[in-house]
């Protein structure tokens, strides 16, 4: 309960489909009387073939605050997932939660269900009694299925009791979809044993299958009758229009109503209530259209529905677009302020925000924390992003339970893992926004999930350039990422008279003591020049390690050269009083100074001190011969 508002929690999938709208919108008025809103946790397809490897967005049912929702029902056959309807169950009875499942039947809840075999008894008898056919084939669904053996029983049933003998091959397998209902009709047509009557387990392959028998040159109803079962829209627009059983969504809402109100007076929760379909005679059988519809509304809804989507798809692929390209998230979020996206908030998981790591590899399990991210709201003035507590749902919730309209809400994903969830809290129920929620879902999803991919590149190359931009053995800049350096410092002081001093440092002897104590030694001496190098020049100097052994430095502004140049020798030279080696470690050293208007081409400036290096390291040599008497 939120401020005395009770919440009835509604798992469902495809809240955009034509039933599960006018489900929904006559159960939310009639709740709406009892002070009681309701909470839509959608999925946008059912889960039917991921039984076994649920997708991502079934953590929307994670979401279910059990703290204050006061009756949670599941429409199992929308979702299709045995899984997440015992897990949903298991909550509720930990909370004390009464469970209402709507087309399935499960302990410790109350059920709902449509009296299927009483409708589909009626579809037959009214083909082989009322039609006096004797001879009929039905296309049932999923082999082992048990919606599909309970048709097939009540088939077997109707023709015994009618004195007409009954063989395995008057069943065939549609698998209640169109493209397996086709081949059993085109199977049936080259047998060259048409029956009667086809009697298919729902109207999808029922219009599929009058649609073949057509194009093979057979009338329908003159020469075979076909009938469908479930009563969907698009039987009265297939030719013929499909008889059928209607599985009224508005009689299964006054009974999930009903079940509400009884578990929220404290009755037994194993309670169970029964919706009887109705016949819907139509063209295919035989029987005149009972009333002729004026399908002007619908006509139109259906126009609407299809330009609107074409154009607001194209608004959707370019916020996409620019999310994926923005430079941080505040960015991102300023691109979904268009038309189709509006009356909902965006809220995401904080570790998204950590573009240190792939966030592509969350498990389709995965539950929130409870500290998450305010990413997106259309009603935020002025445009805000901020932490929030998940529990809250998201802030001012309780500003939206006044009226019947519900909160629905689904989940963002990117390539299967989760990245936060989406609340609508549209003013109206409105099928024409309905439809839009997986268009917005995807085009949210795709353009955070690339903007975090685009952001973990930049990551890997920004360490990538980190790898490549310091030498590894001296922690210098490499001479490539030295040069860029240098460049943007010309840039800088190129119309200013700034004294520049470059500082060459060159390990002396490095040959002797590669050959004399091998290459560890060598490495060891290039290090530790560097480092004198490093700690004698200021913090902002440039160093680089130029060649193999030779260490160079770029300051900018005055500085004390001599100072540099003793600081160097004296750094090394408590080396080796410290290390004791067996090799000495010592430096040749080049300084040239200039201004920034004088020539500070990078070779130039090189030249010139490694000049003043190679004197040094001359006249070194010249002093060693002279101290041991040796001819040069």
């Amino acid at each position: 309960m939120i401020n005395g508002h009770k919440i009835i929690a509604l798992c469902i999938s495809r809240l955009h489909d034509m039933d599960n709208f006018r489900f929904i919108s006559s159960l939310s008025r009639q709740l709406a009387e009892h002070n009681c809103n309701l909470f839509i946790y959608d999925i946008t397809a059912d889960l039917y073939w991921d039984e076994d490897d649920l997708r991502a967005e079934a953590a929307v049912f994670n979401l279910i605050n059990y703290d204050i929702t006061d009756a949670v029902i599941i429409m199992d056959e929308k979702i299709k997932s045995k899984t997440i309807t015992e897990k949903i169950i298991a909550n509720c009875q930990v909370s004390g939660t009464p469970a209402i499942v709507v087309d399935g039947r499960y302990d410790n809840c109350t059920k709902i269900n449509f009296d299927y075999g009483t409708g589909f008894e009626k579809i037959v008898r009214h083909v082989i009694e009322d039609h006096k056919v004797r001879s009929a084939m039905l296309i049932a669904g999923i082999k082992g299925n048990p919606f599909s053996e309970e048709r097939e029983n009540i088939f077997r049933k109707v023709l015994t009791e009618n004195n007409i003998p009954f063989t395995e091959d008057m069943i065939m397998y549609g698998e209640f979809w169109a493209k397996p209902a086709i081949a059993c009709a085109e199977y049936i047509i080259r047998s060259g044993k048409v029956p009667r009557a086809v009697i298919c387990a729902n109207d999808i392959m029922a219009i599929n299958v009058s649609t073949v028998f057509t194009e093979h040159g057979y009338r329908v109803p003159e020469d075979v009758i076909i009938t469908g079962f479930d009563g969907i829209d698009e039987i009265n627009y297939s030719f013929p229009k499909i008889s059928s059983m209607r599985c009224s969504s508005l009689e299964m809402a006054d009974a999930a109503y009903k079940a509400v109100m009884y578990c929220l007076n404290g009755s037994d929760t194993q309670e169970e209530f029964f919706v009887e379909p109705s016949m819907r005679l139509n063209e295919s059988c035989g029987c005149a259209h009972a009333a002729k519809e004026d399908n002007t509304i619908k006509t139109q809804l259906f126009n609407d529905r299809f330009y609107r989507y074409q154009d607001d798809t194209r608004v959707l692929s370019d916020v996409t677009d620019r999310m994926t390209a923005s430079d941080d998230i505040t960015q991102a979020a300023y691109h979904l302020f268009v038309s189709v996206i509006h009356d909902m908030c965006c809220i995401i998981d904080k570790k998204f925000l950590d573009h240190t790591s792939d966030s592509s590899d969350i498990p389709t399990d995965y539950k929130f924390d409870d500290e998450m991210f305010m990413f997106f709201d259309t009603d935020s003035t002025p445009f805000q992003q901020y932490n929030v507590s998940r529990k809250l749902i998201f802030p001012g919730i309780e500003n939206y339970l006044d009226g019947c309209s519900p909160i629905i809400f689904n989940i963002v994903d990117y390539m299967n893992s989760p990245i936060g969830y989406i609340c609508f809290h549209f003013p109206d129920c409105d099928l024409t926004d309905y439809c839009m929620i997986p268009q917005i879902l995807s085009a949210i999803g795709r353009g955070l999930g690339g903007f975090n991919a685009m952001q973990y590149q930049r990551h890997l190359l920004e360490k990538l350039e980190e790898v490549y931009k310091y030498d590894s053995l001296t922690t210098l800049y490499t001479r490539t990422s030295f040069s860029k350096e240098y460049e943007k410092l010309r840039r800088d002081i190129s119309e200013r008279h700034i004294q520049m001093t470059v500082v060459l440092a060159d390990l002396d002897g490095l040959k002797q003591i590669n050959d004399r104590f091998g290459h560890a030694a060598g490495d060891n001496a290039i290090k530790n020049v560097a480092l004198a190098l490093k700690r004698a020049c200021p913090p902002d100097a440039l160093c680089v390690r130029f060649g193999g052994d030779e260490m160079l430095a770029v300051i900018v502004g005055g500085c004390d050269t001599e100072g540099i140049r003793k600081n160097i020798k004296q750094t090394l030279d408590n080396y080796n009083t410290r290390s004791r080696s067996a090799y000495r470690v010592s430096a040749s050293i080049g300084i040239y100074c200039t201004d920034s208007q004088s020539d500070t081409d990078f070779e130039t400036i090189v030249k010139k001190s490694d000049a003043m290096m190679y004197a040094e390291k001359q006249a070194k040599k010249a002093a060693d011969a002279a101290r041991y008497g040796i001819s040069r």
